[in-house]
């Protein structure tokens, strides 16, 4: 069977094929932005896995959206200044936290509540 670019099962090829790279692509696209949302990953910030590097972003407050099954943090060299009560609340999991290069002078006695594997 001869098929010429005007032919109508050309056609219905083509756009079959422009429909299976649609529906491969946006279930791919949609998977990634659940996976980052599921992460928690800020604005800014690197995700990789489990890690999350917030660096050199001038941070004054750490971010919120940190997902709970975070494992480590990097919140180097930012312009953090305080570290509140239970500023890591919901973190539980971390087993490693940077916060070198910042300019804190204030750390409540209860910021690291919670967080037993540190």
């Amino acid at each position: 069977m001869e098929y010429r670019c005007g032919s109508p099962g050309f056609n219905v090829i083509r756009l079959l094929s422009g429909s299976a790279v649609a529906l491969v692509i946006a279930p791919t696209v949609l998977l990634t932005m659940l996976s980052s949302a599921e992460r928690g990953c800020p604005k800014g910030c690197r995700c990789e896995g489990k890690m999350v590097y917030c660096e050199s972003q001038k941070l004054q407050e750490i971010p919120s959206s940190i997902s709970a099954g975070c494992l480590g943090l990097s919140l180097r060299y930012n312009s953090l200044q305080k570290l509140k009560y239970n500023q890591f609340k919901g973190l539980n999991q971390l087993t490693w936290l940077y916060l070198d290069h910042n300019h804190i002078s204030n750390i409540d006695e209860n910021a690291f509540n919670g967080i037993r594997r540190l």
